[in-house]
């Protein structure tokens, strides 16, 4: 059966209306405005945040003749910050509005307006205010009409970042006032496959671009994103064909995509072996990157580590993988102890080809309970997570987390292994590789026959095929769990839910003892090496 095309926008419509959001719109004037920084004779007291330096300047301004320039950042959460504690008061509500761009990098990015402060019992908290995604070139507005700074605030800093990335950015009109204060302010300029000039309209001018760029560099990421309306990763023929149709009346719908054809994965039937810890725990000569991210977790605000591979391209799709510690550990432990350093192992397994590039993240079972965090990786985690770094969810709509299962992960140890089978009874709908390590899903005692029966139970309510979950374990001989893992996967055996292989093009099920492994990370991180390359080859 023919699939069905995609419907093209009205092209005359979508024209006038992009244009005219494109179009920048006066800032509203006030007089009782709170501040009101428009950069043309100095910082207005806002400074870098993080590494960043900001300074003011002429260049491509929003209004006015200054802007403020945002250079030297290493990390999102470094840009352009001003203390608001002299001029806004706890419990009080305020308009917040600054308009951002950036001019080179990726072909979008996505502005946060922020705020932390210190919360009546001394905590740091963070607060995002707006965010909106513009592309190179353009500004756009991040505004909240209506924020209540909350009671018993204290030192509060407003500031401008990125969901992710570093590129430097410039901000201007940045603007608080009365709550409900209307302040116009540019709009975002919508991407649209073939609007190669991003005016809003496919026209000739379009297909010229496009053909003069065609198998060349184009001036930038997202006019080559653009240009290829087939999707294929090239500008090539078969798009300028498609321009031509289009102009003539021909063709009123987008090509299909083109999908490049994807080998099968080799699988090595998998043995453990001890990587070479003087190489693989030592820091790579080309390092990936850790950030330390907050979210709002079920009693407050939450954190965890956020590992990025090495050059980490907004503009290109990760698998996920989510890395939970074990007992009396947080969300530091994977990253910061001398018995892990995943970050390490994971920089090396890149750059030797054991892995693709991933995203790994660490968050911590504490606010919640190791068998009852599933809820919080659903609500609060991934939507964070996945919001602000580039996987292949689509979106955080539930509709687009499922839709990417097979590139997301979930494994833990000790306790953390608690947690893997409680996502698994879980949230089957949203992933499909789970790596359980010296640990069973142990709650009130519950026997290992009735745990078998509710990991199979799960399996039959998400109504899966056996080549639509995976799960590979390990622990060792001598690891204290060993006894009480080894009859769970056995029981498991029985079952005709699993078929026990490392080629996950066969089966769906591989449990490894190694011989002599105590309950020690410095050994659990060798069975991460060995089956995390396993990993994200199965789709359906």
């Amino acid at each position: 059966m023919q699939k069905k095309k995609r419907k093209l926008f009205a092209a005359s419509a979508a024209c006038a209306l992009l244009m005219q959001t494109a179009a920048m719109l006066p800032v509203s004037a006030a007089d009782d405005y709170i501040f009101s920084d428009g950069f043309e004779s100095g910082e207005g007291g806002w400074e870098g945040r993080g590494g960043a330096t900001v300074k003011t300047t002429s260049s491509e301004p929003y209004a006015g003749s200054g802007a403020l320039s945002v250079t030297g950042r290493s990390d999102s959460w470094h840009g352009a910050q001003k203390d608001i504690s002299s001029v806004c008061t706890a419990g009080e509500t305020y308009c917040f509005s600054v308009c951002a761009r950036y001019d080179s990098g990726p072909s979008s990015v996505t502005f946060m307006l922020s705020l932390v402060y210190k919360d009546s019992a001394g905590e740091t908290t963070y607060a995002h205010l707006a965010e909106a995604e513009t592309m190179s070139g353009f500004y756009v507005q991040l505004v909240n009409d209506s924020y209540t700074l909350p009671a018993g605030a204290t030192d509060p800093i407003l500031y401008v970042e990125t969901k992710s990335g570093s590129t430097s950015f410039t901000i201007d009109e940045a603007i608080c006032a009365p709550k409900g204060t209307q302040i116009d302010g540019p709009k975002p300029v919508k991407f649209n496959l073939g609007d190669v000039n991003y005016d809003g309209c496919i026209n000739a001018a379009d297909f010229t671009l496009a053909k003069r760029y065609a198998g060349k560099d184009f001036p930038s990421k997202t006019m080559l994103r653009a240009a290829d309306v087939d999707q294929s990763g090239t500008v090539d023929s078969a798009d300028t064909g498609w321009y031509q149709k289009f102009l003539t009346a021909q063709e009123t719908a987008y090509p299909e995509p083109v999908k490049p054809p994807v080998e099968p994965y080799n699988y090595q039937p998998l043995k453990y072996h001890s990587f070479d810890e003087r190489v693989y725990l030592s820091q790579s000569s080309h390092p990936g990157k850790v950030i330390e991210e907050h979210y709002q977790g079920p009693k407050g605000t939450n954190t965890c580590y956020v590992y990025l591979p090495p050059d980490y391209d907004e503009n290109q799709k990760y698998n996920i993988f989510y890395l939970m510690h074990g007992g009396g550990e947080n969300e530091r432990t994977l990253f910061f102890q001398d018995d892990t350093m995943m970050q390490n192992i994971f920089d090396h397994m890149i750059e030797n080809g054991d892995m693709d590039p991933l995203i790994v993240v660490t968050p911590t079972w504490n606010q919640t309970g190791a068998d009852q965090f599933y809820s919080e990786l659903r609500d609060r985690l991934i939507p964070y997570v996945e919001g602000k770094y580039s996987t292949y969810a689509e979106s955080t709509a539930i509709e687009d987390i499922q839709a990417s299962r097979y590139h997301r992960a979930y494994g833990g140890f000790s306790m953390g292994s608690v947690s893997t089978w409680g996502v698994f009874l879980n949230e089957l709908d949203i992933i499909a590789y789970y790596m359980p390590l010296s640990g069973e899903y142990k709650v009130s005692n519950l026997s290992i026959q009735t745990q078998a029966q509710m990991i199979t139970g799960a399996i039959d309510k998400a109504g899966l095929q056996k080549n639509e979950y995976f799960i590979m374990g390990a622990t060792g001989s001598n690891d204290m769990a060993q006894p009480q893992m080894t009859p769970l996967m056995n029981e498991l055996r029985k079952y005709d839910h699993f078929i026990e292989t490392s080629d996950l093009s066969q089966g769906n099920f591989f449990y490894m003892v190694v011989d002599g492994k105590e309950h020690w990370w410095g050994h659990v991180r060798h069975y991460i090496y060995d089956m995390l390359p396993y990993f994200f080859h199965e789709e359906h």
